[in-house]
């Protein structure tokens, strides 16, 4: 088994680059399609899509608020990423160091 026959039975298509695999029936999405579809996104769509699962919503839900509701969304991911940043464990010995060795 060659890699590129990874998934070659899926078309391109709008979302992510990938649209659902001929082999699943019309309206439902196998685990294989769902895979292909989280591969082809960027990192930080994948980002985005961690968080709002971990708020146990999803992009169209997200769509479908009103502009209040989804401020209040965007603001908590903000928050989110920046927790996410300050906890970074990789950052943690860094503290304080600002300094141009080039110069």
């Amino acid at each position: 088994m060659s890699i590129s026959s990874i998934g070659s039975s899926s078309s391109v298509g709008a979302y992510g680059g990938v649209s659902a695999s001929t082999a699943s029936p019309i309206g439902e999405t196998s685990a294989k399609d769902e895979f292909l579809k989280f591969q082809a996104m960027t990192p930080a769509q994948k980002m985005r899509a961690m968080m709002l699962a971990k708020l146990g919503l999803t992009e169209d839900d997200v769509k479908a608020m009103s502009p209040e509701d989804r401020k209040k969304v965007e603001d908590k991911l903000k928050e989110m990423i920046k927790q996410q940043v300050q906890d970074d464990p990789e950052r943690k010995d860094h503290k304080g160091l600002v300094a141009n060795i080039m110069a």
